[in-house]
């Protein structure tokens, strides 16, 4: 009796699927039958080949001038995409309170925590980075503790 034609190629590993799907019978393994077979994935489907799987092509690198001159037309074009047709005239915008009008400035804190009043939260919100003051981001700093209705 020979092996079923499918099971000639199998390596060691496979060998158990093969004796299960043609009804248990098993041949000894020579070294020609556990060739090594190369598990592939092309285009989404796995396949099973003797030969090493295909290889895609290397993507190159684009060098820093390449990028730079990318970047470089993109921001030409830019301004030039929304640039008004209209000319407005300029809309004055009021003062922006400073550390000399308000009292306050930027030193770090974050949290209601660490505010003493309502006004405080609300510079901290409007002028520092990085505060947390405003969890459903509506613009009102610590309703719970100092800016509630």
């Amino acid at each position: 009796m020979s092996t079923p034609r499918t099971c000639d190629r199998l390596a060691a590993s496979h060998l158990l699927a093969c004796i299960v799907a043609f009804g248990g019978y098993a041949a000894p393994l020579t070294a020609a039958d556990a060739a090594t077979l190369h598990k592939c994935v092309i285009n989404g489907s796995v396949t099973y080949q003797q030969s090493p799987c295909p290889s895609t092509p290397v993507r190159k690198q684009p060098s820093v001038a390449e990028l730079n001159a990318v970047e470089k037309s993109r921001r030409a074009a830019a301004p030039a995409a929304t640039t008004p047709t209209t000319t407005a005239p300029p809309v004055a915008t009021p003062p922006v309170p400073t550390a000399a009008t308000s009292g306050f400035r930027c030193d770090g804190r974050q949290y209601c925590s660490q505010m003493r009043s309502c006004q405080e939260a609300t510079f901290f919100l409007n002028h520092c980075p990085n505060v947390k003051m405003d969890g459903n981001r509506d613009g009102i700093p610590c309703e719970q503790q100092w800016c509630g209705r």
